[in-house]
């Protein structure tokens, strides 16, 4: 065999070698997906992302070593890259719902969450009681768990339709119509709301509460999550609730 070919053959080898190490550490690499206007769990400030939920999981990956590659999308196209096994895990306070089980598995709760209706100081909007709703236009973004929650207790009682609900991309477009008085009521979540009223002039006209709880989401399946929850488990509530009242006040 000549020399010159003793030599490529090695070489191609070696570039084989190497193209095999960076696909074997690309796939090493947790996928995260996330939507970041959810303050204080998930949220972009001057160009970086931080919030609550971002901190339990670093604390994971650094725990386990783990390294992480997050991509941000529209509420909708975050949990559709779990479901489509895009992303190894989303996270920006996703609430736990039964229809959401049946496409994805979720670690154990993190925290409980209520959802407020909100509206213009200005307004000065209180809903006492539920049949005034269908009076006010509604905004909240698509895929949120609120559209279960509509269809199927509000609407079936002749509350409020599905059907009659603004939707939009994220809280940010959101917000930004019930400034400028193009939505009567933005539905939000109870941490998103804590944060928004120390920037707007904003306030709860009524909240639900009491069914409603946030967790991880991760394809269906995934081995991931399992050690997820034994991560929470290991962190102990008093720690988690710690991380939680940080960002929460």
């Amino acid at each position: 065999m000549k020399k010159s070919t003793v030599v490529m053959i090695l070489f191609v080898i070696f570039v084989i070698g190497i193209v095999g190490c960076g696909n074997k550490e690309e796939s090493s690499l947790i996928q995260v997906a996330v939507c970041p206007t959810s303050p204080p769990n998930l949220f972009e400030e001057n160009g970086k992302l931080q919030g609550m939920d971002l901190e339990i999981f670093e604390g994971f990956c650094k725990a386990g070593n783990r390294r992480y590659k997050i991509t941000s999308y529209d509420w909708q196209g975050m949990l559709g890259a779990v479901i489509g096994k895009q992303a190894d895990v989303a996270f920006s306070a996703i609430s736990i719902t039964d229809k959401r089980k049946e496409v994805m598995d979720f670690s154990k709760p993190y925290m409980d969450n209520t959802w407020n209706l909100v509206s213009l100081q200005s307004r000065n909007l209180v809903i006492k009681d539920l049949a005034e709703l269908k009076k006010y236009s509604i905004g909240y973004p698509r895929g949120m768990a609120y559209s279960d929650f509509i269809k199927n207790q509000l609407e079936p009682q002749g509350i409020y339709k599905l059907s009659d609900v603004k939707m939009y991309p994220t809280y940010n477009e959101v917000l930004a119509d019930l400034k400028n008085g193009n939505l009567d009521l933005a539905f939000l979540d109870g941490s998103v709301a804590s944060v928004y009223k120390k920037k707007m002039d904003i306030r709860d006209s009524y909240v639900f509460t009491g069914f409603d709880m946030f967790g991880f989401a991760f394809p269906k399946g995934s081995p991931l999550r399992d050690d997820f929850d034994k991560y929470l488990a290991e962190l102990g509530p008093e720690k988690l609730k710690a991380i939680v009242d940080k960002w929460m006040n």
